[in-house]
Formats: structure tokens, C-alpha cells, sequence
């Protein structure tokens, strides 16, 4: 693939704010429609939907403010480049009920939106580049947890949680997310749409 763009960096993007907002998680299934969109100035998913073309269902993972963070690592190997993707957020107070989220996230292939403060929603899991013509859900790029660590804390103004890490390796960079997203449509879901 040949350059055709340069970079240009504005006033708005120097004071663009870091972190993450809202963290949302789902299974993949071998019917969901992604639609990948890449022109030179755009490399991105406009829509996730649910077989049959229907709304996605997410589920939101609420954590302590302003630990959550996503990191990038790109290497080369063997003339391909990947990217190694590691979302990490702090579960507050070890009890049964998270014990049991980390349970059902241990062994399911996933995919992440991490919708950052700055108002872009970077995706993990999904990534067209390899893919099975067949089916796109075939690329092997999942995310899954790749760690969690609990902690009790030793005194009293201690921690207490579960800090949990979800990785994936992507053959290309995570893309942004520009469809519809509705946050919070039920206390513990949100959906996407295109």
C-alpha cells in the first residue's frame, strides 16, 4: 500500500484528554455483521451488529475512576506487524459476584469497546485484516482476559478489587468505532448499531 496522507495535528488534538469511560464487552457469535470501512483517512468499524442485522447487545463493566488504561504495542515479525492490545481496569471490593464475572470471561472469545474520555471508541477483538473469507469472525484475534489480579489491601486505605487485564493480537491497529452507540440502554447493557 502506497502513502497518500500526511499528518496534521491541531490545537483540539494537543488538549484532547487521556483515559477511559465506559468499558463494554461481548461474546463473539459466528452470525455478527461487522462492517469495516478503510480510505486513506479512515480506518475504522462503522457498525456491529447481531445476526440478522439486529442492535449488538454489550455488557458494561463499571470500574474505579481513572486507573482503566489501553495500551499499544506494534512489532514486526517475519514481514507482518502486529499489535499487541492490553485494556487494564480495577473492579472495586473482591466479592462473589465478580468472582463469578471472571469466571464466564476466562475461557469466551471477545471483543472490547473502550470508550475513551476524548470521544473516541477504540475496539479490540476485531480486526479484518487475515480474516476467513468465509467468515469474518474466523481471524483469530479475539480479545480474552490475558490476567486478574485480586488484592484484600493491608490497611485500611487499601485497594480492595480485582484489577483485570483483556489482551488480544491483532494483525492491524485497533480501529475507532463510528456507529451508533446507546450507552446504558438497561442498567447493565448498551447497544450498537450502525
Amino acid at each position: 500500500m502506497a502513502i497518500t496522507n500526511g499528518i496534521n495535528i491541531d490545537c483540539g488534538q494537543l488538549q484532547a484528554a487521556g483515559g477511559i469511560r465506559n468499558i463494554l464487552i461481548r461474546t463473539w457469535a459466528s452470525g455478527d455483521e461487522v462492517t469495516y470501512v478503510n480510505t486513506a483517512t479512515s480506518h475504522a468499524i462503522s457498525s456491529i451488529l447481531e445476526t440478522g442485522g439486529g442492535a449488538a447487545t454489550w455488557y458494561n463493566y463499571e470500574f474505579k475512576n481513572e486507573l482503566p488504561s489501553l495500551t499499544v504495542t506494534a512489532a514486526k515479525e517475519n514481514g507482518s506487524t502486529s499489535y499487541e492490545c492490553a485494556l487494564s481496569f480495577m473492579m472495586p471490593e473482591m466479592g462473589d459476584a465478580k468472582a463469578a464475572i471472571l469466571q464466564q470471561l476466562m475461557d469466551t472469545c471477545m471483543m472490547v469497546i473502550a470508550v475513551g474520555n476524548n470521544g473516541k471508541n477504540y475496539v479490540l477483538g476485531a480486526s479484518q485484516k487475515y480474516g476467513n473469507e468465509k467468515a469474518e469472525i474466523r481471524n483469530q484475534t479475539y480479545a480474552s482476559m490475558t490476567g486478574a489480579e485480586g488484592a484484600s489491601g493491608a490497611a485500611y486505605n487499601d485497594d480492595n478489587g480485582w484489577t483485570v487485564t483483556m489482551g488480544c493480537k491483532q494483525w492491524e491497529a485497533p480501529r475507532l468505532y463510528t456507529g451508533t452507540i446507546s450507552l446504558w440502554a438497561t442498567a447493565t447493557t448498551s447497544t450498537t448499531s450502525a
